[in-house]
């Protein structure tokens, strides 16, 4: 069995899949790559930047690392601003790993938060390794901010209805920002100021139109909260979108000693993985964009979540969550995000044929 975060396919069913996309896609030439760095700068200030704030688990899985990178080269593209980025795991090396990452693109002074009440803790292949073996501005998690403050602090200092969150790990965070009270940074609570400065949210999490998925069941209370109680539009990137484009491989062609390159090898050597996460960061950085092409959504309707985590969407009137659909361009979302991981390492001499 193959799985991701507690979702298993059986290994036939991976195999099928990893050989459908190599008969229907070369592995990335470098000749590729050099088109991705071209077009990723030619775009650079020809569209307005979405206002991201990433909120993810990693530690468990290896999909959190990439969608950091593909986040980091779309911000060179011109298309995204990171503004903070929030942990939701309860693994101590998640907040230093992720930012040696992006150090590692460097971004060093992205604010990276966690949280700090009792969540979801597994044991990873990577997290700690990364934290102590590359450059990261985290000497100590008491100086790691708490991720409700920080939420508080940069929603509070943004535009109105200019920022979109991405999360693609645990709703614990998020669900401690919607209680949250008034504070030194707004006289709002937290609903009301998630209402005031979010635009939407992006999730991958859940199964459509129904299923069950390791981001709402593992915390099945903080999930059902926040999708009843989300003042915004939410749209989620189920799992079944991202278990059928995988990505990763290519990141053998870097020479260099990268924590990004690392985090892959520690994981399943250096192998394609699905890319559940990656694929949310390009939802939420092309809606309304060039990169609708590659998905259709659902209607407007609503999500509900039981009591053993089992989330079902209904078409609704009133409703604020539609999901993604897969279509016969989606696939090419693989390669997209293999370019877009390896545009992130810039030079082409640390890129090997």
């Amino acid at each position: 069995m193959i799985c991701h975060k507690g979702n298993c396919i059986s290994k036939v069913d991976n195999v099928n899949f990893t050989k459908q996309r190599k008969k229907s896609f070369l592995i990335i030439p470098i000749s590729l790559f050099a088109i991705f760095f071209f077009i990723l700068h030619e775009r650079a200030g020809q569209i307005e930047a979405v206002n991201i704030i990433l909120d993810t688990d990693i530690s468990s899985d290896v999909d959190d690392a990439g969608a950091v990178a593909v986040l980091h080269a779309l911000v060179n593209s011109g298309e995204v601003k990171i503004l903070a980025m929030m942990v939701s795991s309860g693994d101590p090396w998640g907040a230093a790993c992720l930012d040696a990452l992006n150090t590692s693109f460097g971004r060093p002074d992205i604010p990276v938060g966690e949280i700090k009440k009792p969540t979801v803790t597994h044991e990873s292949k990577y997290t700690r390794y990364i934290a102590e073996n590359y450059s990261n501005t985290i000497t100590s998690r008491a100086y790691v901010p708490d991720a409700t403050a920080l939420y508080r602090n940069i929603l509070a200092n943004s535009t109105d209805k200019s920022v979109t969150i991405v999360s693609v790990g645990y709703f614990s965070n998020l669900y401690q920002l919607l209680i949250s009270k008034a504070d030194k940074f707004s006289k709002l609570n937290g609903k009301e100021l998630v209402k005031k400065k979010v635009n939407r949210i992006v999730c991958m999490g859940g199964k459509f139109p129904a299923g069950r998925e390791w981001n709402i069941y593992h915390d099945i209370e903080a999930a059902s909260y926040v999708v009843l109680q989300w003042p915004t539009e939410i749209l989620f990137s189920g799992y079944e979108i991202g278990y059928k484009v995988l990505s990763g491989k290519v990141l053998k062609k870097i020479k260099i000693n990268h924590p990004l390159k690392k985090t892959y090898q520690l994981y399943n050597g250096l192998e394609d993985r699905q890319s559940w996460d990656q694929i949310a960061v390009l939802q939420a950085a092309g809606y309304g964009k060039d990169w609708d092409a590659y998905w259709a959504l659902s209607a407007y309707g609503k999500v509900e979540i039981d009591h053993a985590g089992n989330n079902k969407w209904s078409k609704t009137k009133d409703g604020q969550h539609r999901y993604m659909i897969w279509t016969e361009k989606t696939e090419q979302l693989s390669n997209i995000i293999d370019g877009l991981m390896l545009s992130v390492v810039q030079t082409d001499n640390q890129i090997v044929e």
